[in-house]
């Protein structure tokens, strides 16, 4: 899978800009600020449908504008595609089209295009908390499995609903107010849904787990052994056993305690504990691996690798990672934003200045 081309209108500090990308390695090179990562969000969220650096869309839309396009055609090796979002904030809504027809629903276009996104934040991958390796799994899943997507929003939703009676009842701080059997539904329905999340993801983990282990064996010579596992594998039963056991405490403290919200992926280090017992190093080459092998599942479970955009991370990582890196991704189609001057004979290169996107 690859892009041809992005085009660009009122996005971030980006006016009016078209990209059409290699195959191969696009390195785009500017200041902090120049609007080089605003370029590659912009290929990223159609591989999410958002941004990976704000929850608003509408701090998408170019200041003093009031809507924003993004367009971009993307290639597999059975057809060209045509995809584009318009974020209009003017009227609180944001329209996608695949193809020329109009996309409803997220979980009709997630996976059409798929992309690994590596920037600095991923280095925090084994060091930060459980949410943010279930948001990599969930990520990964999404583009993968467009069920998935809608799972995980019905969970989401089923959720907050199950909360907002909590909240309602600990602010009384009483469980009068909680309508009983209302919140029993609830808890049969997010036990449901969280025995098919934490299922899904498992599957995944364990896939996962297999092409790490390969990956960090061959980055350190075999002298550092790594495995993944998802630490909360229970069934529909064995949660909601939990949820309907624990209501009171709940209610103290205003908020659902059980369920795959609460999951999460362990990762272990010769058999200890990652996050507490390994170097910084030690950490980011695991995190690395991982994201290799995120590429490597979806060409496994897909049939095509997915663009890899790769944001200021070369200025983050060693010579001996950058250079693994580098032959982990090579053939592959690679988007690279840097600071600083990367000269390649084999790479197209883009200078970015304020917003203008020029091909050097």
């Amino acid at each position: 899978m690859h892009i041809d081309t992005v085009e660009y209108r009122n996005f971030r500090n980006i006016e009016s800009a078209t990209v059409t990308l290699s195959e191969g390695t696009n390195i785009f090179i500017g200041e902090n600020g120049a609007g080089k990562t605003s370029a590659l969000e912009g290929m990223q969220y159609f591989a999410q449908g958002r941004s990976f650096r704000t929850r608003r869309d509408s701090e998408l839309v170019r200041f003093g504008c009031t809507a924003a396009l993004l367009s971009m055609k993307f290639s597999d090796s059975r057809r060209t595609n045509e995809a584009s979002f318009i974020i209009d904030i003017a009227r609180k809504k944001r329209f996608c089209k695949l193809n020329g027809a109009d996309v409803t629903k997220l979980s009709e276009f997630i996976g059409t295009f798929r992309a690994v996104l590596f920037c600095p934040q991923d280095l925090q991958l084994v060091s930060d908390g459980p949410a943010m390796r279930r948001h990599f799994v969930d990520a990964a899943l999404s583009q993968l499995y467009p069920t998935y997507v809608s799972l995980l929003q019905r969970h989401n939703d089923i959720l907050a609903q199950r909360n907002a009676l909590l909240r309602a009842a600990s602010l009384k701080g009483t469980d009068d107010t909680v309508n009983m059997d209302t919140l029993g539904i609830w808890s049969e329905l997010l036990a449901a849904t969280s025995a098919k999340v934490a299922e899904k993801r498992c599957e995944y983990v364990q896939r996962l787990d297999k092409e790490v282990r390969a990956l960090l064996s061959d980055m350190t010579g075999g002298r550092e052994k790594t495995s993944l596992r998802y630490d909360r594998v229970r069934t529909e039963s064995e949660y909601l056993e939990l949820l309907t056991g624990n209501v009171e405490r709940e209610i103290r403290v205003g908020t659902t305690l059980y369920g795959a919200q609460r999951d999460d992926i362990e990762i272990l280090l010769d058999g200890r504990q990652a996050r507490a017992f390994s170097s910084q190093g030690q950490q980011r080459s695991i995190a690395l691996a991982m994201k290799l092998a995120e590429g490597m599942l979806s060409k496994e479970i897909t049939g095509e690798y997915p663009v890899f955009l790769l944001d200021d991370i070369f200025s983050e990582l060693d010579s001996s990672r950058k250079a693994y890196l580098a032959r982990g991704l090579s053939g592959r189609q690679v988007v690279i934003t840097s600071c600083e001057k990367i000269m390649s004979d084999e790479a197209k290169i883009f200078s970015v200045s304020g917003g203008e996107i020029r091909e050097i």
